[in-house]
């Protein structure tokens, strides 16, 4: 396999990434100290994000397609009823701004962390109930086919609800232990 195989930018024309950079100064311009998306969406950090998520490459290239013209808000509106490749966009878009490192230091993100976690103590946010109103709340991601908003019927609306149904539901189960 050739370089150019491997590399998911060899797919994208000049033409394809200037439009890509027009969005993304349209949809995160800079603002105070923060860079705009076009000024971070360097070669490296769309190689980084087509690399991680190469199921994007084929609705991006449709975003980006020519037909749609060079007038960014009329590409964003059209791209409007085709959820799932405006979802790409705007995915590679983020995706590529926030994984940056100027900007995560900017907004003081770290990134991931590894945390020591004790399986005997009971965390505090249950204690405090923080994660009963994400639980209350319900989903809030959205299919990318589609485009709409999840929907899960019967959701248990407070942690003690969730808990109560895991141990019902591990009680139901046969042990697996022998017995009659």
């Amino acid at each position: 396999m050739n370089a150019a195989a491997g590399d998911p930018l060899a797919r994208l024309d000049a033409t394809e990434v200037a439009t890509l950079r027009a969005v993304a100064d349209r949809l995160i311009p800079a603002a105070g100290d923060m860079p705009s998306a076009a000024d971070v969406l360097s070669d490296a950090r769309l190689r980084f994000v087509l690399n991680a998520r190469p199921d994007l490459l084929g609705p991006l290239r449709a975003a980006l397609r020519p037909e749609l013209g060079d007038d960014v808000p009329a590409r964003l509106e059209t791209l409007g009823g085709e959820a799932a490749t405006l979802y790409a966009l705007q995915l590679v878009i983020v995706g590529g701004y926030y994984t940056d490192t100027q900007v995560r230091d900017l907004i003081g993100y770290p990134g991931q962390m590894a945390l020591e976690l004790r399986s005997w103590e009971y965390p505090a946010y249950l204690e405090e109930g923080l994660i009963d109103a994400v639980l209350a709340r319900g989903p809030v991601w959205r299919d990318p086919s589609t485009g709409t908003r999840a929907v899960v019927a019967d959701a248990p609306q407070t942690y003690a609800e969730r808990y109560a149904a895991g141990e019902a539901a591990s009680s139901a189960a046969p042990s697996g232990e022998g017995g009659q």
